[in-house]
């Protein structure tokens, strides 16, 4: 029981997330199926997005062209969604 209280807490600090969890809650809200959204999902949602753009940046800096002028591009990113199986769902919104 001691471990789901401070894991609470932990989950509940905003300091695990860069992202702000207002604007994530208002995206989040923007679903007609959503009707209310728990601190616990807030964070975990938030948190993941963090993760997914970093996975993302990670992949595309190591195959674009970021790697001669450290910086991403639209392009850079479009080019890795387009030939990774993983990233392919995103390959339709470019």
């Amino acid at each position: 029981m001691a471990d789901a209280a401070v894991g609470k807490e932990k989950c509940g600090d905003q300091r695990l997330v860069s992202l702000p969890l207002s604007r994530i809650r208002v995206i989040m809200k923007s679903s007609p199926e959503v009707s209310s959204i728990n601190q616990e999902a807030l964070v975990l949602t938030a948190k993941a997005t963090e993760l997914f753009v970093q996975y993302l940046a990670t992949c595309s800096y190591r195959h674009g062209s970021g790697k001669a002028k450290k910086a991403l591009t639209y392009s850079d990113l479009a080019s890795t969604a387009e030939d990774s199986e993983t990233l392919q769902f995103l390959a339709e919104c470019s």
